[in-house]
């Protein structure tokens, strides 16, 4: 079994413990002024995976982006290679430990959406046709350099990621 421990950052901070497929729960943090967020870098990736949630089409495309929200927050935290994060977000379909992180995920996507939103630091939302269009591709490009996408998008036949 994978301890959480042992792949902690120096820098962890604080945040939402969420039980993931290993059953264990891992912290991710909450965005602060004074986090890792107020690193610019940082600060317009978390954005960007921000806006992908509001402009998402449909089901799908939210939940992908809210993974790729919930990769980006664990990766403050710890460090894991695409292998160890396939596998702390691969479920088994229509498991109740799935419905349970997607919802986990929604929460703190919308509480992420509020204190960007609070902090002015949201950027303006786009016009609403390309842009909209373009953020279900943003996300699969983003997962895609991660090295996640072969592994587990959209879904494996032993488990089922959160999208």
């Amino acid at each position: 079994m994978v301890d959480e421990l042992s792949y902690r950052r120096s820098r962890f901070q604080p945040g939402t413990p969420i039980c993931l497929a290993n059953d264990q729960e891992w912290t991710f943090p909450a965005p602060t002024a004074d986090s890792e967020f107020a690193v610019e870098a940082a600060e317009t990736e978390y954005l960007g995976l921000i806006h992908a949630i509001m402009e998402a089409e449909d089901q799908s495309d939210r939940r992908r982006a809210e993974l790729a929200l919930a990769i980006f927050l664990i990766g403050l935290n710890y460090q894991l290679s695409s292998t160890e994060l396939a596998n702390l977000f691969t479920f088994q379909p229509r498991s109740r430990e799935l419905t349970d992180s997607q919802h986990a995920f929604r929460v703190a996507g919308s509480r992420s959406h509020s204190l960007a939103g609070k902090t002015g630091k949201l950027p303006q939302a786009p016009s609403p046709g390309a842009q909209r269009r373009s953020s279900g591709r943003r996300v699969l490009a983003w997962l895609r350099t991660r090295g996640l996408m072969r592994k587990w998008l959209p879904s494996s036949r032993n488990g089922e990621a959160l999208s």
